[in-house]
């Protein structure tokens, strides 16, 4: 069976799964929310309960799917060596969030955001640790799929440079499982998810390990959590340049994106030469 139709059959199965799943939950939820209407609920939107239940149901099917379809462990797309490579996840994490942050700064120092930092009680440190599983947990299924699955299949079918374009296309796309009011609103967003995507699949390439794409991935996460508590956001008409809330949205972060897929590209050039240095 070709990369593509192996691709195209564990897609459909999962979004099929998903979106059954996800309306028996909303359906549920829904049911539950109007026998206790004296009670302050706030029921999540059918969206959000599908973005959950896709990424659980994910990462289970694809467990199931490796073993049972590819013959092989889920360690082998890129989870080996844990011991030797934890450090490539916590420099990923801080990379993220250090990069990530450069764009929050920018905005800062040209009014678009405002430096509001608010006053953490003990509920905002849980939520802060809080906050640090689930990034880390989001990084790792994601990147499991994306960088672990799918670019490492389209690899071996359609070579490297393909790959990353492609993966990076899908995982643009995939972030927007959600209504759409004005589509021309979201383009900024997917060039920079296309970035982010890019990024991530070379951090991938670079060291044959998901362990720094997943801590990069969980940095950047981390910060877009966190700015509501250290920032607020200032009215303006330059969301093309500066972006939203989300972060990669506008004009700036992309320019961050691309320095970040430099620097990362340098150091590795740089660590390569040293190693053939030795080994010379």
């Amino acid at each position: 069976m070709t990369t593509s139709k192996k691709f195209t059959y564990f897609f459909l199965i999962v979004i099929s799964v998903s979106l059954i799943l996800s309306t028996i939950l909303y359906s549920l939820q829904n049911f539950i929310a109007s026998q206790n209407q004296g009670i302050d609920l706030k029921p999540f939107t059918f969206t959000k309960i599908l973005s959950r239940t896709t990424t659980i149901i994910l990462f289970f099917f694809l467990v199931w799917f490796r073993k049972n379809i590819d013959k092989m462990s889920i360690r082998s797309l890129g989870l080996e060596w844990f011991s030797q490579r934890k450090t490539e996840l916590l420099l990923g994490f801080l990379a993220g969030i250090f990069s990530l942050s450069f764009v929050v700064g920018t905005k800062i120092l040209f009014g678009v955001s405002t430096w509001a930092p608010k006053t953490f009680l003990v509920t905002d440190w849980m939520l802060s640790l809080y906050f640090v599983f689930s990034v880390f947990c989001i990084g790792f299924v994601e990147e499991l799929f994306f960088r672990g699955y799918l670019l490492q299949s389209f690899i071996k079918e359609w070579g490297e440079k393909k790959a990353v374009l492609l993966t990076s296309v899908f995982f643009s796309l995939t972030h927007f499982i959600r209504p759409i009011k004005d589509p021309f609103l979201l383009l900024p967003e997917m060039v920079g998810l296309f970035l982010v995507g890019y990024a991530l699949s070379y951090a991938f390439i670079y060291t044959r390990s998901l362990y720094l794409p997943i801590g990069i991935h969980a940095g950047w996460v981390f910060v877009v959590k966190m700015q509501a508590y250290f920032v607020a956001p200032v009215p303006h008409n330059l969301h093309w340049f500066f972006g939203g809330e989300r972060l990669v949205t506008g004009a700036v972060a992309w320019m961050f994106m691309f320095m970040f897929l430099l620097g990362l590209k340098h150091i590795f050039e740089q660590m390569l030469q040293k190693n053939e240095t030795q080994i010379g």
